[in-house]
């Protein structure tokens, strides 16, 4: 990957990143994200656009004053997405970084799991949206995890052992 796809990448990551925290702080539509971002509106429509398709925002349509507007809400809880993005903002420059983290967070979200800090639900949720919004492949074990990960809303105890297991072999 040369360097100016990897900045182009990084860019939009960043851009993506902004439209949710200004999603989470009310400032909701294509437009009013644009003037925010002193950007063209078209460039924030193709971000809502991807980020709708990856299931990270939903919209509607709203009629105020006779004009119908399209307002986009997240359907991740902001820590979530935060946490995600961080990790993702590795991912496109830095992959081996990014998958180090990823088997932190598998680690943490197991012992979380275990110590009953975080729910099955949580869970799901954190590796739901890595899983929507990573842009790469990762190596093989990663991949493993995420795929594995990707099975916690059974609320099953062994993945969450399996999961410690692959998280484990891949930090030695």
């Amino acid at each position: 990957m040369t360097q100016a796809i990897k900045k182009k990448l990084s860019k939009g990551i960043v851009r993506r990143n902004e439209i949710i925290r200004l999603i989470e702080r009310g400032i909701n539509t294509a437009y009013s994200i644009a003037k925010a971002m002193d950007l063209d509106p078209g460039t924030v429509k193709h971000h809502l656009d991807w980020l709708e398709k990856k299931g990270v925002v939903e919209s509607k349509i709203v009629v105020e004053r006779g004009r119908a507007k399209k307002i986009f809400r997240l359907t991740f809880p902001i820590n979530v997405l935060e946490r995600v993005m961080e990790i993702l903002d590795l991912v496109d420059i830095d992959a081996k970084e990014a998958e180090k983290k990823i088997a932190e967070l598998v680690l943490e979200v197991a012992e979380g799991l275990e110590k009953r800090e975080i729910s099955f639900d949580e869970a799901d949720k954190i590796f739901t949206a890595l899983i929507a919004l990573k842009t790469i492949e990762l190596s093989e074990e990663i991949e493993e995890m995420l795929t594995l990960a990707n099975e916690l809303h059974e609320g099953k105890w062994e993945i969450v052992a399996m999961l410690k297991s692959l998280a484990y072999e891949f930090k030695e």
